[in-house]
């Protein structure tokens, strides 16, 4: 057996345990490889009822019912003691699994001996989840440090035998805040041999808000109770120096340091002094001051504020900050090259789009500008974020609407720099541009047919801002790519993306051909429509349907006759053959499930023969 997959379940979804069933059986790996094993957590729907159906239908299903223990580390661990696989998964009730993960995942461990395969996660909602974690294979992880283990969901694929030989299981009880990265802790500093797989999505986090961990943070006591023991472990179990401090530093800013933001601005007072003082406490208990040197730009002031437990300034600093952006805007040359979009853009940081940010140079420094009221509070060194310019960056990417999936996107120019604005003031702003290969997009793999959104990442100055590219207006740019359709589109929410298989957008209805572009031979019955707007690149040639209905509204008839949507060396056109009876048609075309209604016409009593050498290259 190679792969078991461990699902605790409790009063599931029957639709989320249909979807995921179904990720299942779509494996590419061989049934009798993998095995499936349900440990429900008591249940009070009859949910287990439906499990038991599933074991009794399949061979390679196993289930157990145990009283509820409240939490879901008590099922794992019993479904680890129930498995016979090589590798162990641990899979959510409400997630699923990409078709090919079990039979890559297993292939790439087998190859480089991995203990833990950190396959490439996704998320529902998002652009970043994972982004700097899933940039390359790694089969060698572990020399990265315990940030290899990120992120630390439990979403992994463990080798059995490492987990059973040093006894490492999930922390149990009703309620097991971080029960995860607690698991990982224990993986990595066991000695886990970690390969991180990217080149593939193997496992979708379904974000439904309705998990155990949902209600984390309405308690502020048990909260920091919590983040506490967490410290506690870090420092009793992570020996190596180097990993401690990064998983210090990790935690402080995300979880401490992380709510003296915009979380300031909109709790009731008494919730705000409760969880300051333990964000204070918590800091001089297990934080070494020499760690804020260490924190990113935007965390060194709040550091300085906390330790000097000046509240009322980390909100005036809160409120200063909450609006902080940087928009991505494309420039109007988009346009389609060689079957690549080539796409230009710039981003400049701004307080909601109104007002620049500004940063101000003093001493032949450069120094974030605070509010006057906070000048005689907060240091120079915490301010000064000189160095951090040259580390911004500036990254294009590309998410699928469907699977969720992101793929970053090679830049061929990039940058992210200062301007000044007057003798003192500068503003930061950034370049990039980039080309979409859709053959090679998702990490050398084809893009799938599916509606692409397209983003772009501005990190400086510890912020980090990953959002739709504004696309410009009225953009439509059709292609035919080496046998698939492409429409590079602004949508809805006035951002770009591409539409690959016609799912959003056709390509005769973008590429808008004109009356002048119908030719109908009436007598070899050849109609064609040329696409005088589309790109192509290589050769395309898709079945599909034209409707021709005639103008007589008494006795009008229709005629759904096959067609052809052709891209080659003689361009972009539609073709189909019948021989229409005298009279004036309206033309639908009908290619890959999508409609174009292109309000143009086929006049079979004024008509001419159209020779397509007379247009070729025009």
């Amino acid at each position: 057996m190679k792969i078991s997959v461990v699902v605790p379940t409790y009063n599931t979804d029957p639709k989320a345990l249909s979807r995921l069933v179904d990720s299942i059986d779509k494996q590419t790996m061989n049934k009798k490889e993998y095995e499936l094993i349900f440990v429900d957590d008591g249940s009070t729907t009859d949910i287990y009822d439906k499990l038991k159906e599933l074991e009794e239908s399949r061979t390679n299903v196993l289930t157990k019912q145990i009283p509820n223990s409240g939490w879901g580390s008590k099922p794992r661990n019993i479904g680890v003691n129930m498995a016979h696989g090589e590798y162990i998964l641990f899979l959510d009730h409400d997630d699923y699994v990409f078709p090919e993960a079990f039979e890559r995942v297993y292939e790439y461990g087998k190859q480089h001996n991995a203990d833990v395969i950190n396959g490439k996660e996704v998320r529902t909602k998002g652009w970043s989840w994972g982004w700097d974690n899933f940039k390359e294979n790694n089969p060698s992880a572990e020399k990265m440090g315990i940030g290899s283990m990120l992120p630390m969901t439990p979403h992994k694929f463990y080798k059995r035998k490492f987990l059973l030989d040093n006894n490492i299981t999930f922390n149990e009880g009703a309620r097991v805040l971080w029960e995860d990265v607690y698991f990982n802790t224990k993986v990595f500093t066991s000695g886990a041999k970690v390969a991180v797989l990217s080149d593939y999505p193997t496992y979708h986090w379904i974000s439904t808000g309705a998990n155990s961990s949902s209600s984390f943070g309405r308690d502020p006591h048990e909260k920091w109770a919590q983040l506490r023991k967490l410290f506690t472990f870090f420092k009793e179990t992570i020996k190596d120096e180097n990993d401690l401090k990064y998983m210090i530093r990790h935690w402080y800013q995300s979880r401490v340091l992380g709510i003296l933001g915009n979380w300031l601005l909109d709790k009731s007072e008494e919730r705000i002094n409760i969880e300051f003082n333990y964000a204070r406490k918590l800091a001089e208990d297990f934080v070494e001051e020499s760690i804020d040197a260490e924190v990113t730009p935007i965390n060194k002031p709040r550091a300085y504020l906390l330790r000097k437990g000046k509240i009322d300034e980390l909100k005036l600093l809160a409120k200063h900050e909450q609006k902080i952006t940087a928009r991505s805007y494309v420039s109007d040359d988009i346009h389609w090259s060689n079957g690549k979009l080539v796409i230009n853009a710039k981003a400049e940081m701004t307080f909601d789009e109104k007002e620049l940010f500004k940063l101000r140079s003093e001493e032949h420094q450069i120094l974030k500008e605070i509010p006057d009221v906070l000048k005689d509070e907060l240091p120079k060194e915490v301010l000064n974020v000189t160095d951090y310019i040259k580390s911004s960056t500036y990254e294009a990417s590309i998410l699928g609407r469907d699977t969720r999936e992101t793929w970053p996107v090679p830049a061929d120019n990039t940058i992210v720099d200062v301007t000044p604005l007057n003798a003192n003031e500068m503003k930061v702003f950034g370049e990039i541009n980039f080309k979409i290969d859709l053959d090679k997009a998702a990490m050398g793999r084809k893009l799938d047919q599916q509606p692409w959104d397209i983003a772009a990442r501005f990190s400086a100055l510890g912020y980090t801002f990953h959002r739709g590219l504004v696309a410009p207006k009225g953009l439509g740019k059709a292609a035919l790519i080496n046998g698939h359709t492409a429409v590079a589109y602004k949508n809805k929410s006035e951002l770009l993306t591409i539409d690959i298989g016609s799912k959003v957008r056709s390509v005769v209805g973008t590429s808008k051909p004109k009356q002048s572009d119908i030719k109908y031979d009436s007598k070899n019955g050849q109609l064609t429509i040329r696409l005088k707007n589309t790109h192509v690149h290589g050769l395309t040639k898709i079945k599909g349907h034209v409707i021709l209905d005639n103008d007589d509204v008494n006795n009008g008839i229709s005629y759904k006759v096959p067609a052809y949507l052709i891209g080659d060396k003689e361009g972009a056109r539609v073709t189909a053959s019948i021989k229409l009876p005298k009279g004036k048609y309206w033309i639908t075309t009908l290619f890959e499930g999508r409609r174009s209604n292109t309000k143009l016409y086929v006049d079979t009593v004024n008509t001419g023969i159209f020779k397509i050498k007379n247009w070729i290259g025009k």
